[in-house]
C-alpha cells in the first residue's frame, strides 16, 4: 500500500495509463471519463482522477459483488496487481462506494475513482476536474446564490431540493457564468 502523492508524471504518460484503465473499467460503468489535471491538460500530473457512473445489476437478485460490477472488477485488478490500495491523508484505506483511492502499480501513479449519478454528472465533473481554487469559487458562488454545491456532486436550493446538473453547462448556467473549458479552470 502506498500513501498520498509525492511526485508527478508527464501528461502523456498519465493520459496513456488513464485511457488503459478506462478501457478496462468501461464494462462495469454506465459512464466513465477522465477528470482532474489530465482533463485540464496540465503538463505534469499528480494522479489520475476518473469519474464514473457505476453499472448496477438489480435483476435477478444476486450477491453484492454481482450487483456492483465495478467493485468486483476493481478487486480483480488489485488481485492481478495492476492496481493497489492507496492510503488517504489519515493513512487509512479509502475504498468506499463514492471514492476509491488506488495506485496503478506498474507506473506508481495514484488513481482516484469517484462515483456519481447521471443526474449529478455535470456537477461531479466540474468538481473532479478542478482546480481546487476554481472549485472554491464555484462553491462560494452557489452559496451567494442561496444554493449549496456538494463535493460529491449535486446542487441543492434554499429548501434543500436537489437541482439537476446532468451537464457541466447546467452548472455554469446555474452559476450565471459563461462556460469555461477545463483548461481555463486553473
Amino acid at each position: 500500500m502506498t500513501t498520498a502523492k509525492t511526485r508527478t508524471w508527464p501528461l502523456a504518460q498519465a493520459t496513456e495509463v488513464a485511457e488503459g484503465l478506462i478501457t478496462l473499467l468501461r464494462p462495469a460503468c454506465e459512464r466513465i471519463e477522465v477528470a482532474g489535471s489530465i482533463r485540464r491538460q496540465k503538463m505534469q500530473v499528480g494522479d489520475i482522477e476518473l469519474l464514473i457512473v457505476p453499472r448496477v445489476v438489480m435483476d435477478p437478485p444476486s450477491l453484492w459483488l454481482q450487483r456492483r460490477p465495478l467493485e468486483g472488477l476493481v478487486l480483480q485488478l488489485i488481485e492481478q496487481e495492476l492496481l493497489g490500495y492507496r492510503l488517504n491523508k489519515n493513512r487509512r484505506r479509502a475504498f468506499g462506494s463514492k471514492n476509491k483511492l488506488l495506485v496503478h502499480v506498474p507506473s506508481g501513479i495514484g488513481v482516484d475513482l469517484f462515483s456519481t449519478t447521471v443526474e449529478n454528472w455535470g456537477m461531479s465533473l466540474v468538481v473532479r476536474t478542478g482546480s481546487a481554487e476554481f472549485c472554491v469559487r464555484v462553491m462560494s458562488r452557489f452559496k451567494a446564490l442561496g444554493c449549496q454545491g456538494h463535493a460529491y456532486g449535486g446542487v441543492t436550493d434554499q429548501q434543500g431540493k436537489e437541482i439537476s446538473c446532468s451537464t457541466e453547462e447546467d452548472v455554469f448556467r446555474l452559476l450565471g457564468w459563461r462556460f469555461r473549458p477545463p483548461e481555463e479552470r486553473g
